[in-house]
């Protein structure tokens, strides 16, 4: 038997069995006077109209999409859930004003006998069949209108329970347990009430459990070949998940590749998800910096800059980027603002895991081709130099060069160090060096620490670039 068949055929079978307890009751608390027993017979009478509701959703909550509904009639299903609430907590209502007048203010007389006990036998072993068979059909399904049908069902296995007891203490001399019974039921009926409407209106606003998303990223990141996945998004209508999600891939991939590689992701989805709608968008992957220096310097070309200080650090979100942008002298801020920005822009088109993208706009320095050198000038100062790179460990510095301009000094210098020093060691040296060399004249405007293995020192300077 199919699905559609076996959901139809449980969803009908309720009905008639609502329709037969509802009437049962009805009659034996109308004889009787039972307020426990008639708020049963209500109870069932709101069951009724929640099966109907059920056969009706479960027959079109399958129906395959159409054009009005692209993502088919599944929601059907939640809606129909929240109507059973509401019903359900419309029936506590009366439960609740009926009890009261029975407990305060009149004490009809209650008449228990085999009828009474009898009804409710019968309805609790009804109940629990339905319910059993109910929620069988809706965890393999995956139907919300059966799973609410089976949650009535079982509900009134414990109103009947409460119900049969308050008739004991009632026959037993205590009539005001029957009222006391009706407002349990009641308590109970919304406490299931509240369940089943929570979860029909997550459904119906499109909240899903907390896990999906992490679910649906974890599953696709298992599939070779996918280096990120994220815009991670999940919903559910009845049975069914809709997924949508990019996954960022090797830019190198062609065409072909990309495409069977986003199906293995959606097949892999589908699995997990049992019974999902996927949608898996490639993108070249932009987390990795290969190549984004080149092409952000070809970038800040095209609009008239040059490109220097170039600083990479990845972070959990993805990339940070920092860039000195300099243009001719003349350029004004709101121009050399607008080109940055194209900068920026068009480097976070090409790398799509750039987090943020920081530029520093400058000019080209006026005084630059008017520097000369005067290392010659300052040999007591190139002395001092090459005594404050010994202090941090520099073997030999045979390499020192001074340039003079607009009354500040530029120097360069070229040290070496212990060929065993980690590159950390060595950096933090060369860092701890052009802080000394600063400090030895207020004219000193730059100072560039350059460091290699320790060699002997021997042959002629090599010119620095400036």
């Amino acid at each position: 038997m199919s699905d559609q068949r076996e959901k139809n055929r449980v969803a009908l079978v309720s009905v008639g069995a609502a329709v037969f307890l509802t009437g049962t009751k009805l009659v034996v608390g109308l004889l009787t006077g039972s307020l426990g027993i008639l708020s049963e017979a209500a109870h069932s009478g709101l069951d009724l109209l929640a099966a109907m509701m059920t056969w009706f959703s479960v027959r079109v909550s399958d129906r395959p999409a159409d054009g009005d509904h692209p993502y088919g009639h599944h929601k059907v299903d939640n809606l129909s859930a929240l109507v059973e609430t509401l019903l359900l907590l419309v029936t506590c209502l009366w439960i609740f004003y009926e009890a009261v007048e029975r407990l305060f203010f009149r004490a009809p007389v209650v008449e228990v006998n085999a009828w009474s006990y009898g009804v409710l036998v019968l309805a609790i072993v009804i109940d629990f069949t339905r319910s059993r068979a109910l929620i069988r059909v809706a965890r393999r399904t995956r139907s919300a209108a059966l799973e609410a049908d089976a949650l009535h069902f079982s509900s009134d296995i414990a109103s009947s329970a409460v119900v049969l007891v308050g008739l004991v203490l009632t026959q037993a001399g205590y009539p005001q347990a029957d009222a006391v019974g009706a407002i349990a039921v009641g308590l109970l009926v919304v406490w299931i009430s509240v369940r089943l409407g929570k979860k029909a209106v997550d459904a119906l606003i499109d909240r899903v459990p907390p896990d999906h998303r992490p679910r649906a990223e974890r599953v696709a990141l298992a599939v070779p070949g996918v280096r990120r996945a994220y815009d991670v998004r999940v919903r559910e209508a009845g049975p069914k998940h809709f997924i949508d999600l990019k996954v960022a891939v090797d830019p190198a991939l062609n065409l072909e590749a990309v495409h069977a590689l986003t199906d293995t992701v959606e097949d892999a989805l589908r699995r997990d998800f049992e019974d999902a709608d996927v949608l898996v968008h490639a993108e070249p992957d932009g987390g990795h910096p290969e190549g984004l220096g080149e092409t952000v310097e070809r970038l800040a070309g095209a609009v008239g800059a040059r490109m220097h200080d170039l600083r990479i650090q990845r972070t959990s979100q993805g990339l940070d980027v920092a860039v000195h942008l300099e243009w001719p002298p003349g350029k004004s801020l709101a121009e050399a603002h607008r080109c940055g920005t194209e900068v920026e822009e068009r480097a976070r088109r090409l790398f799509p895991g750039i987090r943020a993208f920081r530029t520093h706009l400058e000019s080209f320095d006026r005084a630059a081709s008017d520097r000369r050198d005067v290392t010659a000038d300052n040999a007591s100062l190139v002395a001092r130099i090459r005594e404050a790179a010994a202090e941090e460990g520099a073997s030999c510095c045979s390499e020192v060069t001074i340039l003079e301009g607009e009354d500040r000094l530029w120097v360069a210098l070229s040290c070496e160090l212990d060929a065993s020093l980690s590159l950390e060691e060595a950096h933090a040296r060369a860092t701890r060096i052009e802080l000394r060399v600063r400090r030895l004249a207020e004219k000193i405007a730059s100072v560039v620490v350059h460091t290699e293995p320790a060699t002997a020192c021997s042959g002629p300077a090599r010119p620095r670039r400036w």
